[in-house]
């Protein structure tokens, strides 16, 4: 009898662990949603501006007229911006481990990785010129 408390004990602990650790479905869309605005400003910031970015954090403030109040919902992760070639993509991290993976070219959200049972490392995964077509 003794065993079976300690095996529900253990379910019971394993199964609120991992309740605490998951990502709010809804949170997640609305995060996704913005971030898909984002890169989509940060994209077109490098393919139209007539400055060359070559610091991501110097493409990611002009693209939003360094407003603060863009980058509110955010707080407490991290945004990263990378460039590849004429192309950018603005990842979602928590905790060095990648969210949400946007390119700005796409019209949709890119990748949900935090759906994913294998965390991702805060590493961009997506080729840009796979995902984006060339004009």
């Amino acid at each position: 009898m003794k065993y079976l408390t300690l095996i529900i004990a253990i379910v019971l602990s394993v199964g609120c662990s991992n309740l605490a650790n998951a990502h709010d479905p809804e949170k997640m869309a609305d995060l996704a949603s913005q971030l898909k605005d984002i890169s989509a400003a940060v994209d077109g910031t490098l393919k139209f501006s007539s400055q060359n970015y070559t610091n991501p954090q110097a493409l990611l403030m002009a693209a939003i007229n360094s407003s603060q109040r863009i980058l509110a919902p955010f707080e407490g992760y991290q945004l990263k911006v990378f460039i590849q070639d004429k192309n950018a993509v603005l990842l979602l991290c928590e905790d060095d481990v990648l969210l949400i993976e946007d390119a700005g070219c796409t019209a949709q959200s890119d990748i949900q990785h935090w759906q994913s049972t294998d965390q991702q490392a805060c590493e961009t995964t997506l080729d840009t010129n796979q995902v984006c077509t060339v004009n």
